[in-house]
């Protein structure tokens, strides 16, 4: 059986991030400590703690994912694919709004499946475009070791669909910036969960002993 690893990890931190700011599918770029921890990360990736063969590189065509693949995974000089299917959620007119003011709002709530988004997509709708592009992916690249780089939302659908927890299901642990999220895809469609929420790498003893 042909099986395709994931590695999905979530882009450095942004100042919308910092400030508690729903981005969505806007286009906001890498802070200081995002572009931090992308070169923490990318330290990782070159250790000796990390001695998996890559063969595919793909990222969010938004330039907090692509930008935090070039800084971690550049020198596995591979091309990295820029795929708009793995962007954030749109959220459309609630972009840009503080989390605080959208949490007060008792008529909205992005987790409930039949909450519309005027300009945006529905839970439902993005958890479908997220599923069909990653299994799209496991065709393309079937056997293949691939590492993603995308977003918060897209990795809670990935864990969800992995784990058979339905959408509106809470999770009860936040989804970090920069942190490492391992899934497979086998050829008959079974998404397996092999590892989750990985930060180590960001600790600043964590690769004392071998850099």
């Amino acid at each position: 059986m042909h099986t395709t690893q994931f590695w999905l990890i979530r882009h450095g931190e942004t100042q919308w991030n910092a400030e508690r700011r729903l981005q969505g599918s806007l286009d906001i770029p890498l802070n200081s400590i995002g572009a931090g921890q992308a070169d923490r990360l990318g330290q990782y990736l070159r250790s000796p703690l990390f001695d998996t063969r890559i063969d595919t590189v793909i990222s969010s065509d938004l330039c907090r994912a692509y930008d935090t693949a070039v800084a971690a995974a550049g020198h596995f000089e591979l091309p990295i694919e820029r795929n708009p299917l793995l962007r954030e959620r749109c959220y459309g007119v609630y972009e840009g709004q503080d989390w605080a003011s959208l949490e007060s709002l008792r008529t909205l709530d992005f987790r409930n499946p039949e909450q519309l988004v005027e300009q945006g997509e529905t839970l439902p709708v993005f958890a479908q475009r997220i599923v069909n592009a990653f299994e799209d992916l496991a065709r393309r690249y079937r056997g293949h070791n691939v590492m993603v780089f995308s977003h918060g939302g897209v990795i809670d659908i990935a864990w969800r669909k992995a784990n058979d927890i339905a959408l509106d299901a809470p999770r009860h642990a936040p989804i970090l910036n920069a942190s490492i999220n391992q899934f497979s895809i086998s050829n008959d469609g079974h998404w397996n969960t092999l590892a989750w929420g990985r930060t180590e790498h960001l600790e600043d003893t964590a690769l004392d002993d071998v850099l």
